[in-house]
């Protein structure tokens, strides 16, 4: 059993969290509602630093010693009475000891604090009948984060009557002029935040309504998503990369990637146990479906060169960096309009910071381990009935497969050309 006290988070100030550990297997956390500077902390010591400049020091630590106490001496009692020991326990607690009974009741009252405790309990969350992937758990953890940075930067803390257009239109010209995001990241804030709000209307929260309002909307920019054509994967597959084994490791895990259509938390796990007579048979990491593709010609050959192995995996962003140098030395070089990150030059700050900046750019800048599936997706369309790519990708309706689908309106002019010379050359052949 262990009781200490911790800072999470980067907001300054900060809430001092209460960490308790029954045992191995148990972890618990809660705030406390003590909010102090992260530079008067001591976390060796788990107090506040003796030259502090803070007139409460002493009472705070005084509080801290005695909140320990209480609850280990809780702990032992309950223990043996075979009382739950659960979150709800140790905040019931904090709550009595510290005098803030009411710190979990703020979770009915202030949207952050209802945010904050729905992503510190994810582990029981279920949606859409599944628990939340961890990719999802970090893509809250991410707009909790903007959401306490906007709230520092207006000097306000939003109650659920406060979520309304207003609210809206601030965090929305905050991302914008302060973050210099792009509207497609805020966009996926914006999501959550409806999302959370819909949660907390179903909890019968007095959330405000506006939130259904159609100008409380996702933002988005038309972004032209970069994808290879079969020429350019074929450029790829053909360059020689004898001369580094790095560079051809991460040339045939690309491979790999273009011609199976799989996510790169799919296509990176590979083993040889999923290759079976011909077929790679894997179930999905995002969607636990089980897929079945057939080896393509290309792969066959990848695995021909390594004496029937895959390629070793690397991390996903050593695969998104290599991928940028396997396409510049085979020649992807063409420019084209994209986004990137860039590194922002701000006057008078010394924290660095990168945002993705519109711009037209070398196309292999703009590689990465989504070109794998656009380019797979895209490559066959029209060729194969979609449901049959769309088994492949594991996409579930066609409006979100068609949203992979990045040929341009040349490519489409080209193939409509084609169809008509085919149809021309027929109509020769029979006459």
């Amino acid at each position: 059993m262990k009781v200490n006290f911790i800072l999470k988070g980067k907001n300054n100030p900060t809430n001092i969290v209460c960490r308790f550990k029954p045992s191995q297997s148990f972890d618990f956390m809660c705030a406390t509602g003590i909010w102090i500077k992260r530079t008067d902390w001591s976390q060796a010591k788990q107090s506040v630093k003796p030259k502090a400049n803070s007139t409460n020091k002493d009472l705070i630590n005084a509080k801290l010693r005695l909140l320990e106490t209480t609850i280990a001496d809780k702990w032992l009692n309950d223990n043996l009475k075979n009382v739950q020991i659960s979150k709800d326990w140790l905040r019931n607690i904090v709550g009595s000891n510290l005098g803030t009974a009411n710190v979990k009741d703020k979770r009915k009252i202030f949207f952050s604090d209802w945010v904050e405790s729905y992503v510190d309990d994810t582990e029981t969350h279920i949606y859409k009948g599944k628990s939340l992937s961890d990719r999802t758990v970090q893509k809250h953890k991410t707009t909790l984060a903007k959401l306490h940075a906007f709230e520092n930067y207006s000097k306000t803390k939003y109650r659920f009557e406060n979520i309304d257009l207003k609210f809206y239109r601030a965090f929305l010209e905050y991302c914008r002029s302060e973050e210099k995001l792009l509207n497609n990241t805020i966009g996926k804030y914006i999501a959550d935040i409806k999302k959370w709000c819909k949660l907390i209307d179903l909890e019968g929260l007095p959330i405000n309504q506006q939130y259904k309002h159609s100008e409380f909307m996702t933002v988005s920019n038309k972004t032209k998503d970069t994808y290879l054509s079969e020429e350019e994967i074929n450029k790829v597959f053909n360059h020689d990369f004898s001369k580094s084994t790095r560079l051809d490791n991460a040339r045939d895990l690309f491979i790999i990637g273009l011609r199976t259509g799989l996510r790169i938390s799919d296509f990176l796990r590979l083993k040889q146990i999923n290759l079976k007579d011909g077929y790679i048979e894997i179930e999905t990491m995002k969607t636990g479906e089980p897929v079945v593709i057939p080896l393509h010609h290309q792969i066959k050959s990848i695995l021909e060169k390594r004496g029937g192995q895959l390629p070793y995996s690397i991390s996903d962003q050593k695969f998104n960096l290599y991928v940028k140098e396997v396409c510049e030395t085979a020649g992807i070089n063409e420019l084209i309009e994209g986004s990137k990150k860039v590194k922002l030059e701000e006057e008078g700050k010394t924290k660095v910071r990168y945002r993705k900046v519109i711009g037209n750019y070398p196309k292999h800048d703009l590689i990465s381990s989504h070109t794998c599936r656009r380019s797979f997706a895209s490559n066959l369309y029209g060729k194969l009935p979609n449901m049959v790519i769309m088994a492949i990708t594991s996409h579930k309706t066609e409006s979100q497969f068609l949203k992979y689908i990045k040929i341009t309106n040349t490519e489409h002019a080209e193939t409509l050309k084609k169809h008509w010379a085919n149809e021309q050359e027929k109509q020769h052949i029979n006459e």
